[in-house]
């Protein structure tokens, strides 16, 4: 048997009270899971026993028979409604009252709001009835809806008293009713007030008496003996009859939701997100932002609404976990409602409750039953959400459709996905080295085709871009590989006159090169034809609007004029919130601001820190603005981003350069195990065509047995994000290649023209091919460090530090000299730390002058360093670094 296992017996054996698996957790220092796991096989052995109820508790043998001599029955029936012992205490021994009141018990009244659980407790009233041997452990348990038939009183009556052949038109057959049906248990008639008053006297006869006459029945009278439990929303002096209510002794009221403690919140998620857990065979992982929402959201239909929207988040992120094919399900706050996202704004209403129930130092929290469930999963979701989409989505596989198919499925805006993949291509002189002449030729008569037909002038990138997807359609075509549009249909609409235009190309097309263009191919031809990618001077009215946010009366005021007086430029908004300001009046600003500004190319929001980070995905939600959010600013990354924004740059242009000159400290955090195998991406709009030619150049340099290739679709910046952070999961990403700039983490991104011209291929192989012994440098670096903790950290941030460094200052190292940078930084902040920094750098001025850009592209990616370990970096250092990163690039002819 396991030594720990044992621990966890001989901690039960030493304490009286009951305790859970996170108990056993921390006070064993052990994983939660395994603390769950060394439970469950206690109990199986009989060694220890489990209580009833949610969340589960454990006790040692002899405890729990003391327990059960004084309390006998009486916990296990209520015991799995999670604030038995809290919020329902009172209305739970109201109910037992009800049932063990001699001789037959009390006929009960429960009242309370949709969702509150009525219909719930009734059955737990029931299963009590039958712990307790006041009615046999075979008696029934008849449920009936009142408001099902309340249109059609006769109907209704014919259901609950029973109907005699005749007895009115459509009753075509004698039929026994509900109280016959019960006879010997419990019946329970939800929504009651839905009775009409003449229903009311025929049931308070049978209270009375015992007996009813079914509809028709005339002579004879029939008995039976049932409890009556009733339920409804409403208060019972507006709808019920004083002499029906007189008859109901014991009326038992539930609490809103809103009423309940916030540890009773957070047990419901916790229960319903197992529940969907094991229908779905796997974990559910949620993020903080989104846990918090439910906790603290207005569910104005209680507990049943808390289930709903739960569910609703969880078939979204199962819906993205099948199209994208991640590795995991998980909920983050873009996939809640905008009225649950609007939690967050109550996060300063319970701060210390909040604190105590989720861990502060977590992002994801992960939810899987790992104990025997002691609800049982409704048969209704045998063929629910989850198993439409996963048909949908097994069918469209089989049915060999692409990526962009299924993304049609999660509602891509296809026109927007498209135009930031324009914004995102560069133009280069050089194309033609990779374009064939017949395409290049083509090109040029397409374009002046469609500046003719459109009145419209379009540039060289927008020509350069053509024709990478012409070349790539045309080997598509010849090798009879189908693309299909996810979006056809809105295109031609949205679009009439450039599709038409688009159809008169393809024709064009066709002669020229002798195939059949495809009618999804003519949707794609149509998109490089718009307005939209038309590049002109953007005018102030038609930039991305950049707000920034901090707590503090002045802080983002003075943070945005300062910026405004160094650009010479007017635009920017800033926000202050002081302390004094609650977090939805703040919102609620945000909001006007938006609505005034009327944006038409999306709003940035810079903010600090706490619930402000929020606001974005709720602006989006309410006002159909897209937005994005940078968190932990700084006033480089404000200078940035409003430089962008003044140069009419686009929203997710600005976004990313923000995100990559300063990702704040969670982020760079996130510390990811490393992936066992490497992997190198070739990426292009379609996924073939440019991709699979730097396939074929790259492919013969790389060692398939440690790289694997993998070959993506880019149809859009963000999904194409999102799909690289899955990947990483799995593998160390050494390089992506593509004809669409995207420079992401510490990537190294090679454009298809970089890769192809001369040399391209050599200094390719140098980074790709090149091992670098991580592992052995944190290895060297453990026990060295006296003010660090942790080697390992360390390595990985100044790993990350450093590649984001040549991506700004647009060099690439020498083989191993990266490594050697990483252990210089590290003895440098062991050094500064220890306040043993006291070399100068010979011509500090002279090398500052000559180098003032490197100089401070250095001394703002150092910020992160600085931030991150609480230092301060001396000039004479941050001029070493900057004279190391020039002397040691590769030399690119």
């Amino acid at each position: 048997m396991s030594s720990r296992k044992e621990e966890v017996l001989q901690l039960l054996n030493r304490k009286e009270e009951k305790v859970s698996a996170a108990d056993v957790a921390e006070l064993l220092q052990m994983d939660r899971a395994n603390a769950s796991r060394y439970l469950n096989d206690l109990f199986k052995e009989k060694r220890i026993d489990k209580l009833p109820g949610k969340p589960v508790f454990y006790q040692a043998l002899q405890t729990v028979s003391k327990t059960t001599e004084t309390s006998g029955f009486q916990n296990s029936a209520f015991g799995r409604l999670i604030g038995s012992e809290d919020s329902l205490k009172v209305s739970i021994q109201q109910a037992k009252a009800a049932i063990l009141y001699p001789p037959n018990g009390l006929h009960s009244l429960i009242l309370g709001r949709t969702g509150t659980g009525k219909s719930l407790f009734a059955e737990c009233m029931y299963q009590f009835a039958k712990e307790s041997e006041t009615i046999p452990a075979d008696a029934p348990f008849i449920s009936f809806n009142c408001a099902d038939y309340a249109q059609n009183p006769q109907l209704l009556f014919g259901h609950i008293f029973g109907v005699i052949k005749g007895a009115y038109t459509g009753a075509e057959e004698t039929r026994e009713g509900l109280l016959k049906k019960a006879d010997g248990g419990i019946l329970f008639l939800d929504e009651i007030h839905r009775l009409p008053p003449e229903g009311q006297e025929m049931l308070f006869t049978f209270i009375d008496k015992g007996e009813f006459r079914p509809l028709g029945e005339s002579a004879n009278v029939h008995h039976a003996q049932v409890q009556i439990i009733g339920a409804t929303t409403e208060s019972p002096d507006n709808f019920l009859l004083e002499t029906f209510t007189r008859r109901i002794p014991m009326t038992i009221t539930l609490p809103a939701l809103a009423d309940r403690n916030l540890e009773e919140r957070y047990q419901l998620v916790e229960f319903f997100l197992n529940q969907e857990a094991i229908r779905l065979h796997q974990s559910i992982r949620v993020h903080r932002k989104a846990l918090i929402a439910f906790l603290l959201y207005h569910a104005s239909a209680n507990v049943g609404q808390l289930q709903r929207d739960l569910k609703l988040a969880c078939a979204k992120a199962f819906l993205h976990y099948k199209t994208k094919t991640a590795n995991y399900i998980l909920i983050e706050q873009d996939d809640l409602p905008i009225h649950v996202q609007k939690g967050l704004l109550h996060l300063k209403d319970e701060p210390e409750k909040l604190n105590r129930l989720i861990d502060v130092n977590k992002t994801i929290f992960k939810f899987v039953d790992t104990s025997d469930a002691t609800i049982e999963i409704d048969a209704e979701d045998v063929h629910d959400v989850y198993h439409a989409i996963q048909e949908k989505a097994d069918q469209l596989m089989k049915e060999g459709k692409d990526q962009s198919e299924l993304e049609e499925a999660l509602y891509v805006d296809v026109d927007q996905y498209f135009h930031d993949y324009m914004v995102q291509l560069p133009t280069h002189q050089t194309a033609k080295e990779i374009i064939a002449p017949a395409v290049w030729e083509l090109t040029g008569k397409v374009y002046a085709m469609a500046e003719e037909k459109l009145n419209r002038k379009y540039n060289e990138k927008m020509k350069f871009a053509f024709s990478l997807h012409l070349q790539s359609t045309i080997e598509r075509v010849r090798e009879q590989k189908h693309i299909i549009h996810p979006d056809l249909n809105n295109i031609r609409k949205k679009y009439p006159k450039e599709f038409q235009v688009a159809i008169d190309l393809s024709a064009l097309i066709e002669q020229e090169l002798s195939i059949e263009i495809p009618f999804d191919e003519i949707g794609f031809l149509t998109m490089f034809l718009t307005e939209e990618v038309v590049d002109t001077a953007l005018s102030q009215e038609n930039q991305v609007e950049v707000i920034v946010m901090m707590h503090g009366r002045s802080t983002a005021t003075s943070m945005v004029e300062t910026v405004q007086e160094l650009l010479s430029i007017e635009s920017g908004i800033a926000l202050d919130m002081p302390l004094s300001v609650e977090v939805k009046a703040m919102y609620e600003k945000l909001k006007q601001t938006v609505i005034k500004l009327n944006p038409v190319k999306g709003v940035l929001l810079l903010s600090d820190m706490g619930s402000l980070t929020s606001f974005g995905n709720m602006l989006t939600e309410e006002l159909g603005i897209r937005t994005k959010t940078v968190t932990m600013v700084s006033t480089p990354v404000v200078l940035e981003a409003m430089r962008k924004a003044s140069l009419g740059r686009g929203l997710e242009d600005i976004y990313q350069s923000c995100e990559q000159l300063f990702e704040n400290k969670y982020k760079a955090h996130v510390l990811r195990a490393k992936p066992v195998k490497n992997a190198v991406i070739f990426t292009c709009f379609t996924g073939e065509g440019v991709a699979e030619q730097l396939r074929k150049v790259v492919s013969p340099i790389i060692d398939e047995t440690k790289i694997e290739i993998i070959v993506l679709q880019f149809l859009h910046k963000e999904a194409f994000r999102e799909r690289i952070d899955q990947l990483m999961e799995e593998y160390n990403i050494l390089a992506i290649m593509g004809s669409v700039a995207f420079e992401y983490r510490d990537i190294p991104f090679f454009s298809a023209l970089e890769v192809l011209s001369e040399g391209g291929v050599g200094i390719v192989s140098r980074i790709l091919n090149d091992e670098v012994p991580y592992e052995k440098l944190i290895a060297s670096l453990e026990g060295n460090l006296q003010a660090v903790s942790s080697a390992e950290e360390l390595v990985y941030f100044l790993r990350k530090v450093i590649s984001e460094l040549q991506l700004q200052l647009n060099v690439i190292l020498e083989s191993g000299v990266d490594i050697g940078m990483i252990l210089h930084l590290a003895f440098l902040i062991e050094r500064v730390k220890l306040g043993a920094v006291d070399r100068e750098f010979p011509d500090l001025n002279e090398f500052a002058k000559n180098h003032m850009v490197e100089m401070q592209i250095t001394q703002q990616m150092m910020q992160n360093v600085e931030i991150e370990y609480d230092i301060v970096i001396p000039q004479s250092e941050i001029a070493y670094l900057t004279q190391m990163m020039l002397s040691n690039q590769v030399e690119v002819d």
